[in-house]
């Protein structure tokens, strides 16, 4: 048991504490003060998620009041580490109490995350000199060792490297910041243009009190898919994606670099490098986690507060289930039992309509949203099935000599539907026994077709008598299927002559870009799915353009960055306006264009303008 223990300050990291105790101690050995904390000399002194809180709980003094959740909430970096986790984070939480902390960074998803961890410790040299003037010393603080974050969430200047390492030094020992350990004064941000270090900061201005609410409180953990669903929720409210959950990837793509420059996105670690790279991924169901900073990036993007990630209930276009049952001759009617809607688009409107089912009586109906109230819930556009339930009670009341108006009453249907089911039952009861027999005919005729023709296939077959294959194929296909000649497989020798095709291929490729570069055109990004789509070979392009070196090295001339897409679009829309009349004015313009007004923008306009 230790005699003393240092008194936190505000932010300061675990790390932090234990070296000041081991200056403070007199010790002379990192072991002998690891002894003294954690009565174990084999523990790493880690800096973001160390282990053996409960033997340092155990160790302090009898006049101490700290505890494990004080320690590791306030003083280490769990709660930001783990905020977008699942029940993992209460396995590591756990980790970090016991004395084996092995597998806290594997199951943490920070060691594949693509987001690396800090080299050295950081330091802000105003905190550093507010540090010494409050409280006589210094010490390391929690948030300047966020990965991705280069600047001091307090003063929004940059954070400076010490000499201190993260990784790869001793791993055992124990450093209070010092006005020499923290002389060298490297920071990342050194190296950036201005305008890059500025719209840096400015993001970081944005996102610090997101950040901070994840490292100093603890919010309800959520399953991986609760996030992508907030996001695709809100995607749809921007019309990014659609209600059914499929994300408009290149659009959201399009907004996202509205927002964040290429440069900065690096400086938080947080590149876009292709089509499936995390931006498209994070929108998805998943089965995987993404770093703390990605998460904010994408909540800051789509101007989501924390409170909205964590604590707001999903939103879905029809409401939260339970949905009732609309079949007024069910036992569950009006009773909220569907637990669950299917939903798809208008092919016409792109209108979300979801489809109800109720398990008890098979009665499904539709309704188009998304819903604008609770009530809502009682309407319906149209019924797909009235069920086995109903058609029964139909049958019934029918047999009871009971008028069209009063069987549309007691069935909650139009006269007209009751009218058409029971002449479809009527014909249908018919046509049973007189389909049994044309059945028999048909398999006949199959057969005895097959013995006038040995030698032919299914396919030649079919050609023979199309009407009796179909017949078959749609009233008998399993027997169709065991009663048919065997499909023999057949292996092509010929070779593919890929020179040719190569040459085929450039000269319609080049047909395709020249149309796409015509100024009089609308313009369309050169990608290589849309290039071989206007083709119809984007099958070819997309998996075998290795094969094709001359096609390959042409579209890796042409095909064209967002960014030099989006100037593209300038160009034209400069056109446009100029055609008719119209001020060449740089918001207006990139309004046209359908990008955000920013700075970077802005001055890119003013640049083409002035060269025209």
């Amino acid at each position: 048991m230790m005699l003393f223990f240092p008194t936190p300050y505000p932010d300061e990291l675990l790390f932090s504490l234990c070296s000041r105790y081991f200056v403070r101690s007199g010790n002379i050995s990192y072991k002998g003060t690891l002894d003294d904390l954690f009565s174990n000399r084999s523990l790493t002194a880690s800096i973001s998620l160390p282990s053996g809180i409960s033997s340092l709980i155990k160790n302090m003094p009898p006049y101490s009041k700290m505890n494990e959740e004080q320690l590791i909430h306030q003083h280490t970096l769990y709660l930001f580490n783990t905020a977008f986790l699942n029940d993992q984070a209460k396995t590591i939480y756990q980790e970090m109490c016991s004395d084996d902390g092995k597998g806290i960074y594997v199951r943490s998803g920070l060691i594949a995350s693509g987001v690396p961890q800090n080299e050295f410790l950081r330091y802000c040299k105003e905190c550093l000199q507010e540090d010494r003037d409050t409280y006589g010393e210094l010490y390391w603080h929690r948030s300047h060792q966020l990965s991705g974050v280069h600047c001091c969430l307090k003063h929004f200047t940059p954070l400076h490297d010490s000499n201190i390492k993260v990784i790869g030094s001793n791993k055992h020992r124990f450093q209070i910041p010092t006005l020499e350990n923290c002389s060298i004064g490297i920071s990342v941000l050194d190296s950036v243009a201005e305008r890059t270090r500025t719209e840096y900061i400015e993001h970081c201005k944005k996102l610090a009190n997101s950040i901070l609410q994840l490292l100093n409180q603890s919010f309800k953990h959520q399953s991986l898919n609760w996030f992508d669903q907030k996001y695709r929720n809100k995607l749809a409210d921007l019309d990014l994606a659609y209600y059914t959950g499929r994300v408009k990837q290149k659009d959201w793509r399009d907004y996202f670099l509205t927002i964040y420059s290429e440069e900065a996105l690096q400086l938080f670690h947080s590149p876009l490098k292709g089509e499936q790279d995390w931006l498209s991924l994070i929108v998805q169901k998943n089965r995987k986690s993404f770093h703390p900073i990605r998460h904010l990036l994408v909540m800051s993007a789509l101007e989501m507060t924390v409170e909205e990630i964590f604590n707001n209930e999903l939103l879905q276009p029809f409401g939260q289930p339970n949905y009732p049952c609309q079949n007024i001759i069910c036992d569950y009617f009006k009773v909220t039992i569907i637990d669950n809607v299917s939903i798809t688009l208008c092919e016409k409107t792109k209108k979300t309509i979801g489809t109800f089912t109720c398990p008890v009586c098979e009665f499904s109906y539709t309704r188009r949203g998304p819903d604008q109230n609770e009530a809502d819930k009682l309407r319906r556009t149209r019924v797909k099935t009235y069920g086995s339930l109903w058609k029964a009670k139909l049958q019934e009341f029918s047999k009871l000599g009971l008028g069209l108006r009063e069987l549309s009453r007691k069935m909650g249907a139009d006269p007209n539907t009751i009218k058409r089911i029971l002449n479809d039952e009527k014909e249908g009861s018919l046509n049973i026994e007189q389909t049994k027999d044309s059945v028999k005919e048909d398999r006949q005729s199959w057969l005895s077709l097959q013995r006038r023709n040995p030698q032919k296939s299914i396919k030649q077959l079919r050609e023979a008598n199309k009407a009796l294959y179909m017949r078959l194929y749609r009233n008998d296909r399993e027997w169709l299927k065991v009663n048919s000649p065997k499909a023999i497989k057949r292996t092509s020798s010929v070779k593919v002559d890929w020179n040719k095709r190569d040459e085929d291929m450039l000269e319609q490729v080049s047909k395709v870009v020249e149309s796409l570069l015509n100024p009089k055109n609308k313009p369309v990004r050169i990608t290589i799915s849309k290039v071989g789509f206007l083709i119809g070979q984007r099958a070819l392009l997309e998996k075998k353009l290795d094969k094709l070196p001359k096609t390959k090295f042409y579209l890796q001339e042409k095909i064209e960055t967002v960014e030099q897409f989006q100037k593209r679009r300038i160009y034209y829309t400069i056109k446009q306006n100029k055609d008719i009349g119209e001020v060449l004015v740089p918001w207006k313009i990139l309004r046209g264009v359908g990008i955000k007004d920013t700075s970077k923008w802005t001055e890119i306009v003013n640049r083409i303008l002035e060269d025209l």
